[in-house]
């Protein structure tokens, strides 16, 4: 695997091979559109970020903490992209790809750079670059954080190391920069002041252990001996200087779990036991690392198990996990890459294996962005070590590595396919794990969305049969019935989704409008109230509120709640509509001048709005 010293040349030629296998295998994913799951909270139904780059924006940004994490940067960078491509997705996700070329230049760079072995660190690259498992986060762009924490984690280690060559105040600056923009992108960075106490240890080797056995190591001589001026740094050091970064790690923790309770993503003890959590966790270990060695059956959405796993297999799983820590610290020692590689893939999984447990999956495939280096770190260095001075073997492992990196870019090809619409990911999502009630539910959605109404039905009548505690399917379930005419159970399961997530401000108003066209006038103002106290600037339930208060003869309410509806309405379509339905108030009120202004602005939005043309030639001439 190791070859002698390569020209400088060389490294940038395998930077540029690695940059266009990643061109070649993700290019399709520019054509796929955005889906119904996470996208619409990051842009799709988002006008903060819609309306791109302001002073205002900037400000949403840094104070929100929408979806339940603290991440401004990745917020700029959706509404740079609305500001740039608008809500074509085909910029967003090039703006993604790019940002994943831009992670495994570096990566290679970096790694290249701390050991001077350009092969290990290409197949380690390669193998990021390509790995099925990154597909989740390159063509969702909901997952924009995932790869921009990837970017700004490399980037610090890239500052870490220009400070560890010649520590001053300012290259260590640079370095807690780095970190708060990672930090500012996912919260998944809290762990990597530990990984640069890990990087210290190996390849940096700046913390020594007493009486290192002799023998063979994962770095040449040129780099052992460039590093050798820090043999000398204590310990104690090296563990002080991360002391700011661990305090900015468990601020950021600390803000996190705060805003995740406030948004309802942290689930409570008696949906997820602590038993429970923990035993998922041991077995999920495992279950990531077989995905890594055999990437099939890959899900965007892994349901929680209803029950707890068998004994049999908690026990497997622990056996694993302690059979590989005592195999590999044994030889962590004399390989150091060894335990760096084990220790980084354990402790980076920490924040992410659910003993704190956001959302009801019981794993993704996303959560190994970042982890999945600490594997390849121990394979691709254990197998140039294996390979030194076997030149058959070499052959025999370079061969063997550059079909299995072409097999995975077939196979990661393929995947990102499965990502073209919402129905294509939900359809293969349902086929490859069971009682997937999120996959149900956002099926059912993508095909209500294309008029298949009685097929939409069916696929969220499975989803509450999956779950019945599901809100979202319960809603949508709730108004499909209700859409085919069968009002009583259609209002049953509305009402047990407004029940099941009492915050959950858009099945509140979907169910208050309901109730309004029943002509259960209270009973809809009540609901839409409830909307709008928990979304202020909500316009659905702002224009819904407006047309109750029509009804009951508050027309002066009316008209206010119109304005504000109009104010808040997030794209084109409400606005044209929220215009046109003020005017039929304020002529209905008979304000004429104030109505067919309404309605002018309707049609300036949208020329060919007819509803709108046609109430305007119907004032008197006089007043239009």
């Amino acid at each position: 695997m190791r070859a002698p010293q390569a020209p400088s040349s060389a490294k940038w030629l395998v930077a540029l091979g690695i940059s266009a296998i990643i061109l070649a295998v993700y290019w399709k994913v520019t054509s796929n559109l955005f889906i119904n799951y996470d996208d619409n909270l990051y842009v799709t139904a988002n006008p903060q970020v819609q309306a791109g780059l302001s002073w205002n924006s900037v400000v949403w940004a840094f104070s929100t903490k929408h979806t339940g994490n603290w991440i401004p940067l990745t917020w700029l960078s959706h509404m740079l992209d609305c500001q740039l491509y608008g809500l074509s997705p085909a910029g967003h996700h090039l703006t993604s790809l790019l940002i994943h070329i831009a992670a495994a230049t570096l990566l290679f760079l970096l790694f290249h750079r701390l050991t001077e072995d350009i092969w290990s660190s290409a197949l380690m690259t390669a193998v990021f670059a390509v790995h099925p498992v990154n597909v989740e986060s390159v063509a969702w762009v909901a997952e924009r954080k995932n790869l921009l924490c990837m970017l700004m984690w490399l980037a610090t280690m890239w500052a870490y190391v220009r400070y560890a060559s010649r520590p001053d105040w300012k290259r260590y600056l640079v370095v807690v920069i780095a970190f708060i923009l990672a930090l500012m992108s996912k919260p998944m960075a809290v762990t990597l002041p530990f990984v640069l106490l890990l990087l210290d240890y190996w390849p940096l080797r700046r913390l020594r252990l007493p009486q290192s056995t002799p023998g063979a190591t994962s770095a040449p001589a040129a780099t052992s001996q460039q590093h050798q001026p820090y043999a000398g740094v204590s310990a104690s050091r090296i563990v002080l200087e991360k002391i700011p970064l661990l305090l900015l790690a468990v601020g950021d923790g600390l803000i996190t779990l705060r805003a995740q309770q406030e948004s309802g993503s942290v689930r409570a003890i008696q949906a997820f036991p602590i038993a429970l959590r923990i035993e998922n966790a041991l077995v999920s270990y495992p279950e990531y690392i077989g995905k890594l060695f055999w990437p099939a059956r890959l899900a965007v959405f892994y349901p929680y198990p209803k029950t707890r796993p068998p004994a049999w297999e908690i026990a497997s799983a622990v056996a694993l996990l302690l059979g590989l820590s005592v195999f590999v610290f044994s030889k962590a020692r004399r390989f150091r890459y060894a335990g760096v590689g084990w220790l980084w893939y354990l402790v980076t999984l920490i924040p992410v294996i659910g003993l704190i447990q956001v959302g009801g999956q019981s794993m993704a495939d996303r959560y190994q962005y970042i982890p999945v280096l600490g594997i390849l770190i121990l394979v691709c260095w254990g197998l140039s070590d294996l390979t030194r001075g076997h030149r058959s073997a070499r052959n025999l492992v370079i061969a063997s590595a550059l079909a299995g990196i072409l097999i995975l870019a077939v196979i990661t090809r393929r995947q990102v396919g499965y990502w073209t619409d919402s129905e294509s990911l939900f359809l293969h999502t349902q086929s490859v794990t069971d009682n997937n009630y999120v996959a149900y539910n956002n099926l059912g959605e993508a095909v209500a969305g294309k008029g298949r109404t009685d097929e939409a039905a069916a696929w969220f009548a499975q989803a509450v049969q999956a779950d019945p505690d599901y809100a979202a399917a319960q809603e949508n379930l709730g108004m499909a019935l209700i859409q085919q005419g069968n009002l009583e159970d259609g209002i049953t399961h509305a009402t047990r989704a407004t029940q099941l997530d009492p915050k959950s401000y858009d099945a509140l108003n979907k169910l208050g409008a309901v109730l309004a066209k029943k002509g259960q006038l209270d009973d809809a103002a009540a609901l839409l109230n409830r909307a709008i106290e928990i979304n202020p600037k909500f316009a659905p339930a702002l224009a819904n509120m407006a047309i109750v208060l029509e009804q009951q003869g508050k027309l002066d309410e009316s008209a206010a709640s119109f304005e504000s509806a109009i104010q808040n309405a997030g794209n084109l379509e409400m606005a044209v509509q929220f215009h046109y339905r003020l005017g039929n108030l304020l002529a209905k009120k008979g304000d004429a001048g104030q109505a067919a202004q309404q309605y002018r602005e309707a049609l300036r939005l949208k020329p060919d709005y007819l509803p709108a043309s046609e109430a305007l030639r119907k004032l008197p001439s006089d007043r239009r």
